[in-house]
């Protein structure tokens, strides 16, 4: 697994043959068939290194997509030579050949991706049903309406969204970039000495071509889940609740809908009095104050929590053991003031489901969420301890309940700092600058809505990009200037990648908020967002701004 958070792209170089009845849908579907290879199974790899290694990126992808409505594929490696990888649907499997392993792990400095790269292909097969239609039609292949059927079957359909969405699959597991698509479908064919032209496939060119084109729309894709991802960090909710519910209509999965879910949630909390929520929940991605608008509109915020209600719902019945699902879904309780509820959910789904799937963050959460339900309550001394046993393990969230329980504000961001793109600059160029004279590339410009457009430029600098958020409705442009992998500079304060956490408070003190993430963690200050990863390193840093 990569630490780059990123991006990995499945690609595809598949292509599966229009196969015959015994070879049909829910019964085999290559990658590739050599031309005169034996359809008879080879022996099975097992208790090897390959096949250990093999079966921790398996297990990654399928931990990932998080959907567990339907059994999961068991994954087979054999020692054959006609097929590279395929979905065995009668004997629902996912077979990888020991040959194709050994290719993928020679290719250059990422074979785990090369390898993720197949398997996840396959898995995109399994879980868009994509043999569905294939079996379908062949069963009626009597009737005109099968006929029919059959003639709108597109392989090269199924094929690019498997490279799509597998491709996207990849990037929820945390692998980093992969670009290689072609290459490596060339490396196969070299390997297994196939020609370029094979009957019932595409030819090698059209096959690395459909890679590449799929590798960019993935792109697009991530980059949209990546401005989401900024939006919710600085606090602008509803724009990132239509940015994920771009995603969600190309890609399903439990951490989508939970972000949803979250993201309409943090929206409703503005619509809150002031002091009329004194704590700050352990809701994924705000450890911010939820004191917001003060507006007091009831209808409009119990009509999100209960739509955030909807989709922590939709993640649970995805993947029943889902714990920060369970622990939002108490907190949305917690605020609607259903204590029993919120405890229930809290104790008894949450808690075991975290300790069954390790999420020890989550754990965590949970006692700062009971802490607030004692603190309500009324139990000041249990909830006191409570915040305190977490504080102690590093839950910064707890410490500041344990200081809104005692009267004390927790600390903010100095003042000092707000104007910190007029000095901070990435490539030589400050923010400010740059919103003087905005370039971007119109054909990769997205539609959320009618009144919602992201832009970017994937050029700002030589080591970052630029993205827009435009929102017509209420006129604020959102801009995000973010380093690339790889960045060699460093801030105005002399910070730069692999920087701890702490080397970032000692040059800006402590951030607006920090938000938890699988790699690492965000650190959120009022003009710029400091992105850690694995092992607590800096690996990149966005200056934003509103105009």
């Amino acid at each position: 697994m990569k630490n780059n958070p990123v991006l990995f792209i499945f690609l595809a170089f598949l292509m599966t043959l229009r196969v015959s009845a015994q070879d049909r849908s829910f019964g085999t579907l290559p990658l590739v068939r050599k031309p005169g290879g034996a359809l008879t199974k080879g022996s099975g790899v097992v208790d090897s290194t390959k096949y250990k290694d093999a079966l921790k990126i398996y297990n990654t992808l399928v931990a990932a997509r998080g959907d567990y409505r339907f059994p999961v594929p068991a994954f087979v490696m054999r020692k054959e030579t006609s097929q590279v990888a395929g979905m065995n649907y009668d004997a629902l499997e996912i077979k990888l050949e020991e040959k194709a392993y050994d290719v993928c792990k020679g290719f250059g400095p990422d074979p785990d991706g090369a390898i993720a790269f197949l398997l996840g292909h396959e898995l995109t097969h399994y879980y868009e049903k994509h043999a569905w239609r294939r079996g379908f039609a062949a069963d009626y292949k009597d009737l005109p309406i099968g006929i029919k059927l059959d003639s709108l079957q597109d392989d090269a359909a199924n094929e690019t969204e498997a490279d799509y969405l597998g491709g996207f699959l990849a990037y929820s597991a945390g692998y980093g970039l992969f670009d290689k698509g072609p290459q490596v479908i060339k490396g196969l064919y070299d390997a297994y000495k196939l020609p370029d032209k094979i009957a019932g496939y595409p030819s090698l060119q059209d096959r690395e071509e459909l890679t590449r084109r799929s590798a960019q729309k993935l792109k697009r894709l991530v980059d949209v889940f990546d401005m989401a991802n900024l939006l919710t960090a600085i606090g602008s909710y509803q724009e990132a609740y239509q940015y994920y519910r771009y995603v969600l209509m190309e890609y399903q999965s439990r951490e989508i809908y939970n972000n949803l879910g979250v993201t309409a949630v943090l929206d409703a909390l503005q619509y809150f009095k002031e002091g009329e929520l004194k704590y700050r929940y352990p809701i994924e991605l705000d450890l911010e104050s939820s004191a917001g608008k003060g507006s007091g509109m009831v209808d409009t915020r119990n009509q999100l929590l209960h739509q955030a209600l909807l989709h922590f719902e939709a993640a649970i019945s995805m993947d029943p053991n889902y714990a920060p699902a369970y622990l939002n879904k108490a907190c949305v309780y917690a605020i609607m003031g259903d204590a029993k509820r919120a405890a229930f959910y809290a104790e008894e789904e949450a808690r075991p489901a975290a300790v069954r799937g390790h999420y020890d963050k989550t754990v965590l959460d949970v006692d700062v969420l009971t802490g607030i339900l004692d603190a309500e309550a009324g139990n000041t001394a249990k909830a006191t301890q409570t915040f305190k046993t977490a504080a102690a393990m590093n839950s910064n969230l707890a410490a500041i309940n344990l200081d809104i329980l005692n009267n004390t504000p927790p600390e903010t961001e100095p003042v000092s700092f707000a104007g910190l793109p007029k000095t901070e600059k990435i490539d030589d160029q400050s923010l400010t600058g740059i919103a003087d004279n905005v370039r971007i590339n119109q054909k990769l410009s997205i539609t959320l809505n009618k009144d919602l457009f992201f832009h970017q430029n994937p050029d700002q600098g030589p080591g970052s990009r630029l993205f827009v958020s435009q929102n017509g409705q209420t006129g604020v442009n959102t801009l995000f200037q973010i380093t690339s992998s790889g960045y060699k500079g460093n801030t105005a304060r002399n910070i730069g990648p692999g920087a701890t956490g702490n080397d970032i408070i000692t040059a800006y003190q402590k951030p607006q908020r920090t938000i938890e993430t699988p790699l690492g963690q965000i650190m959120v200050y009022s003009k710029m967002i400091f992105i850690l990863g694995k092992g607590g390193k800096l690996e990149r840093w966005v200056n934003y701004l509103k105009l």
